[in-house]
């Protein structure tokens, strides 16, 4: 598992593939004394994310099916040019 973490495959994946929480898989991480990496979204979760967000779905949502923390998801749509909504779900004015 460690190994595979070093070659960037994703928590999620390896929490699936080894039939464990995202929450172990970083324990083991954190027990070897290897620094965590800050969580990224691939081109085509971005679109995904886009999709989502656009379809009316919360940012804690996308993060939760995305395996990262609706911070990540935030940033990352609104670097991928996404108009975030307020906190009423309505579009905010540019």
């Amino acid at each position: 598992m460690t190994a595979d973490y070093l070659a960037g495959v994703k928590v999620k994946v390896l929490a699936e593939r080894y039939g464990i929480t995202r929450q172990t898989v970083f324990d083991h991480i954190r027990r070897r004394g290897i620094p965590r990496r800050s969580p990224r979204l691939g081109p085509d979760e971005v679109d995904e994310a886009r999709g989502l967000y656009e379809s009316g779905k919360s940012l804690a949502t996308i993060g939760g099916l995305l395996g990262v923390n609706a911070e990540t998801v935030r940033l990352t749509l609104t670097k991928a040019g996404v108009s975030m909504r307020d906190q009423h779900g309505r579009n905010r004015p540019c």
